[in-house]
Order: C-alpha cells, then sequence, then structure tokens
C-alpha cells in the first residue's frame, strides 16, 4: 500500500502557559510534541465529523 502522507507546516501561536502545559503532558505520556499535536488535531477533526454526521 502506498503512503499517500504529505508533510504539512503549521505555525501557531501558544501561550508560554499553554506552550508549558503541552509539554508536561507530553513529557509525562512519553510523546514528542509534535506527535501529541498531530494525535489532537485528528481528534478534534473526527469529532467535529461525528457532529455533523449527527453520530455523537
Amino acid at each position: 500500500m502506498k503512503d499517500e502522507t504529505t508533510r504539512a507546516r503549521i505555525q501557531v501561536s501558544l501561550s508560554r502557559d499553554l506552550l508549558d502545559r503541552i509539554d508536561e503532558y507530553c513529557t509525562r505520556i512519553g510523546v514528542p510534541r509534535s506527535s501529541w499535536i498531530q494525535i489532537a488535531l485528528a481528534e478534534t477533526l473526527d469529532q467535529r465529523d461525528n457532529v455533523k454526521d449527527g453520530s455523537r
């Protein structure tokens, strides 16, 4: 199966407090920040799709 993944660079501004909280959480669960952000974005999109489809 061919990997259709493409890379995208996203730049956002986060407060120092929020960034610290994200870093602390990622350290606690042993996941790189970029991986956690990818997961959080995917889950958020999935939840929005479920709300749109009436699945929630």
